[in-house]
């Protein structure tokens, strides 16, 4: 799925914000959350996927500390979708780098691989995220290429049918949200309500990271590690609703994992 959005990916730490590689704009610097003795790095990604966010979210995030508590980096997603390929590698840049993602508008069809590289993934309503199979599309112009009479296209699908596959084993994620994806149309989606998404286990925190990072963001805050679960927890419905800024919404996560509330 495509949208006519211009493809952006904003960070917020020094003011900066790049849209296709040109500044564009400026925002106020993040506040320092105290009990982190560090600035909180915010990245926004709306529009389209394309392959050129891949260089640039690189670059945004290339000296973050993935051990940094509690979070790498807090990434805000809005986007129906675009290159698959290059979302992949959003979302492994995104894991590397510890980073916790949350819907803010809608996260439809690529959009799924970016969240799903997060460490923490939060999204506050049904309807929000969308799923189908992969398909084939002409650059250009994002018209669907038919599989059934190229065969090209039909090995290009089936080739991307498994790197998505091996991804999304490689994020720890489910064989049921693969199986979830191809069995809708590629020229369909599938809207997930809350529930879908935590069974698929597209929200919440991944497992390997939680037990490697949860007991010392606990003990950072003074608190007990379920307790640090829960605050991590109640960030999406806090947080999300009414459409925050990024500055808005890091301020609101801050408070909820200093004071719960």
């Amino acid at each position: 799925m495509r949208t006519s959005h211009v493809p952006l990916i904003c960070a917020w730490l020094l003011g900066l914000c790049v849209a296709a590689m040109a500044l564009v704009g400026r925002a106020q610097p993040v506040a320092t959350d105290q009990a982190l003795r560090g600035t909180i790095r915010v990245l926004e990604i709306r529009g389209t996927i394309t392959p050129a966010l891949v260089p640039q979210m690189r670059k945004v995030l290339e000296d973050i500390d993935p051990n940094r508590l509690p979070a790498g980096a807090l990434l805000l997603l809005d986007s129906s979708g675009g290159d698959g390929l290059a979302a992949m590698e959003m979302g492994r840049i995104a894991r590397a780098a510890g980073v916790h993602a949350f819907v803010v508008g809608h996260c439809n069809s690529a959009c799924v691989f970016i969240l799903a590289g997060a460490v923490v993934r939060g999204v506050a309503n049904d309807q929000a995220v969308a799923i189908h199979r992969g398909r084939i599309t002409v650059t250009a112009s994002g018209a669907n290429v038919s599989t059934a009479s190229n065969p090209e296209a039909a090995l290009a699908l089936e080739v991307a049918d498994h790197l998505s596959e091996e991804y999304l084993r490689e994020m720890n994620l489910p064989e049921t949200l693969f199986k979830a994806m191809m069995a809708v149309p590629a020229n369909l989606s599938r809207f997930l309500t809350l529930a879908e998404m935590a069974d698929l286990h597209l929200t919440g925190s991944d497992p390997v990271w939680s037990h490697a990072h949860v007991p010392a963001g606990a003990a950072a805050y003074g608190i007990s590690p379920e307790e640090f679960e829960r605050r991590m927890q109640r960030v999406p419905a806090s947080c999300i609703p009414g459409k925050p800024t990024p500055q808005e919404f890091t301020r609101c996560y801050r408070r909820i994992m200093q004071a719960g509330a």
